[in-house]
């Protein structure tokens, strides 16, 4: 058998195994779309069931995998922002965790702490020119997306969201307080660049998370007829171990309430008002 020959075999049978895999492949993912459309089937039902209204396109654009975050503090990113907020300052470790920023350039006046679990608190005296611009140049670089400003004739609050990736941090807000064209405070949760490289557990997918708020329905009695919105975010949340830690949730907006369903222990609490 001359080369040529054995060389077209060897490439024949490359693609016959090639087209074989292709068709594992297609089946496998055509399975498994059978099978989830099947559990949206029944968790429409059970909700129908208990009288609440849902609709399965819902679901639709949840991202198929969120795993949990424990960012490192990062004290030069904790600076930066005091600095950003205040100008020149000088900082103090206070212990127990606790930075403090003091003015040191005698153009504006303030102090800012920032604890390890990101809790941020500031007062400040620094007249800028346009109060939502200044919050966007700040924050932009450090991860906040979006900004809702509300203003009437003596006071503008400008609340800057942050986000990881597509997912926002609900419950790390910074919120900018001006008097006028003057910062006076800042309050909130400060977080640092995140790696999402290095994320944790595995979360559970939205039916399962779906079906762990119909269980804590049942039991808790919460009054509701209908699902409204979900979106998938995070929680940041602090312990002792962990002083930092992003909790990935699913937020489960009803007709009466909205509750986050942690999607990592299936654990559900309200989202407070």
């Amino acid at each position: 058998m001359n080369t040529a020959r054995l060389k077209n075999i060897v490439i024949l049978i490359l693609l016959l195994a090639n087209a074989f895999l292709l068709v594992l492949l297609f089946s496998r993912r055509a399975e498994e779309n059978a099978a989830h459309e099947r559990s949206v089937a029944q968790l429409t039902a059970l909700f129908n069931a208990d009288g609440i209204a849902f609709d399965s396109a819902l679901l639709d654009g949840l991202p198929d995998t969120v795993l949990s975050v424990q960012p490192a503090r990062d004290l030069a990113a904790e600076q930066a922002l005091a600095e950003g907020i205040i100008g020149s300052v000088t900082s103090i470790d206070s212990g127990g965790g606790i930075y403090r920023y003091y003015s040191s350039d005698g153009l504006n006046s303030g102090s800012c702490l920032i604890r390890s679990g990101g809790a941020l608190e500031a007062a400040v005296s620094r007249a800028v020119d346009d109060p939502a611009e200044f919050c966007a140049d700040l924050c932009v670089p450090l991860g906040y997306r979006t900004f809702d400003v509300l203003s009437d004739s003596a006071r503008t609050v400008v609340t800057a969201s942050r986000f990881v990736g597509e997912l926002e941090v609900c419950n790390a807000s910074l919120i900018f307080t001006f008097s006028g064209s003057t910062l006076t405070t800042v309050t909130g949760t400060f977080l640092p660049p995140i790696d999402t490289s290095e994320s944790g557990e595995t979360a559970l997918d939205a039916v399962t998370a779906l079906v762990r708020f119909l269980d804590y329905r049942n039991a808790s009695g919460a009054v509701c007829t209908g699902i409204t919105w979900l979106s998938a975010g995070y929680l940041v949340q602090s312990t002792t171990s962990a002083p930092l830690q992003l909790v990935p949730v699913l937020r489960v907006d009803t007709d009466v309430y909205s509750y986050y369903v942690n999607i990592i222990s299936g654990e559900v609490s309200r989202v407070s008002a």
